[in-house]
């Protein structure tokens, strides 16, 4: 059996590197990488950059499934929240929620409701779930 090597992928984990991050500025280069890779929309990606892509979902994934298990598990919605925003360098009100209710939510004073779940998942690009 022959294996043979795309040289674009090749070239493409050279540049990029992808890894397990090891803290939150690692994470953000991964993540920016997806991000920069994503807005050319799937279609028109070249094969190699769709396997860098899925191979940046995976070391992301990885380093939040570790990041998540040292906490003990699943994560309270309020607990996502909060580390979306971190991971985001961002404050409550940089959030489409009025930021005393975003305070609020994070404290534990208030839940999140499926209105306001669904505009952060909107605003975080993620499933309206992670909230609720």
């Amino acid at each position: 059996m022959i294996l043979t090597v795309d040289p674009e992928y090749t070239r493409l984990l050279k540049e990029v590197q992808p890894r397990v991050p090891r803290n939150r500025a690692e994470n953000a280069r991964m993540l920016a990488e997806a991000e920069r890779l994503m807005k050319k929309g799937s279609r028109a990606l070249t094969p190699a950059e769709d396997a860098l892509l899925n191979t940046l979902f995976a070391v992301v994934q990885e380093y939040e499934r570790e990041k998540y298990a040292a906490r003990g598990g699943k994560s309270t919605p309020a607990e996502m929240l909060a580390f979306l925003m971190e991971e985001n360098n961002l404050s409550p009100a940089d959030l489409p929620l009025p930021a005393s209710r975003v305070s609020e939510i994070i404290s534990g004073k208030r839940e999140i409701s499926k209105e306001q779940a669904k505009a952060l998942g909107e605003f975080f690009r993620v499933s309206p779930a992670l909230f609720i």
